[in-house]
């Protein structure tokens, strides 16, 4: 910054009101602070260019963001800066749980901004199995899973035909992805020993919701709660945030 920028910078600081006067015709109130925050990570998690040669911007989210209007106009800048010759389609996909309650605009006095907001949810499972590609049938069990028994037989069936150690990769996504399902993932492990394809014991081991997993902890919660407090199954499940389902099923099993 030159010595002229850094005069004209420290004098506006004193906020000359006709100078303010003159460029706004309005009166300013107080000085704010003229630091901005750090863009820190500049890598989205998908782009790629469409074959009518527009660029395809697509963010995850698993949970609500007030601020995610403003994250997708700030990467809208950068990737135009980067491509300046191509026009930009942005889409949200929500893959959360909870319902939807993002905005996915921007109106204000000099700026109008927008971007596709859609929760994974509203597509269609049947699309996706439909699909020749394996990873596509997976990405399924993120969305409206009407048949789960019947969806976990098809996927199952098929990992079954694959080498041991693709077949070890695309269990470890399923597994991951089941993580945003609770109550799918509870279905899973009801279904497991009647499946076409045995979770081996190394996959158990790691994942956390087999060995010391999330979900083994929670039965021991549950039941504790239970039995101590002898709570209803409702209760349980608001105080630990887990399905009622699954309070039920543990409770059930005790029986």
């Amino acid at each position: 910054m030159g010595s002229l920028d850094i005069t004209l910078r420290d004098a506006i600081q004193e906020i000359p009101p006709k100078f303010i006067q003159i460029l706004t015709g309005k009166s300013a109130t107080k000085l704010l602070d003229t630091s901005l925050p750090e863009v820190k990570d500049r890598r989205v998690d998908f782009l790629v260019e469409l074959e009518d040669g527009k660029i395809f911007h697509l963010e995850l989210q698993t949970t609500n963001d007030k601020s995610m209007p403003f994250r997708m106009l700030e990467y809208y800048t950068l990737i135009s800066q980067k491509y300046p010759s191509k026009d930009i389609v942005q889409m949200v996909l929500y893959v959360g749980e909870k319902p939807l309650k993002m905005e996915n605009k921007i109106e204000k006095e000099n700026i109008k901004f927008s971007f596709t907001l859609k929760d994974i949810k509203e597509i269609k499972c049947k699309e996706l199995l439909e699909s020749k590609d394996l990873t596509d049938k997976i990405l399924a069990v993120l969305c409206d899973v009407e048949d789960p028994k019947k969806y976990f037989m098809e996927i199952l069936t098929e990992l079954s035909r694959l080498p041991e150690r693709e077949r070890r990769d695309y269990l470890k996504k399923l597994l991951n992805l089941l993580s945003y399902r609770p109550k799918l993932m509870i279905e899973f492990k009801k279904e497991e020993g009647k499946m076409p394809l045995t979770i081996d014991r190394e996959t158990k081991e790691k994942h956390p919701l087999y060995k010391d997993g999330r979900w083994e902890a929670k039965k021991e919660d549950v039941l504790n709660l239970h039995k101590e407090l002898n709570l209803e199954p409702k209760k349980i499940a608001k105080i630990l945030k887990v399905p009622l389902k699954f309070v039920e099923d543990v409770l059930k099993g005790e029986k």
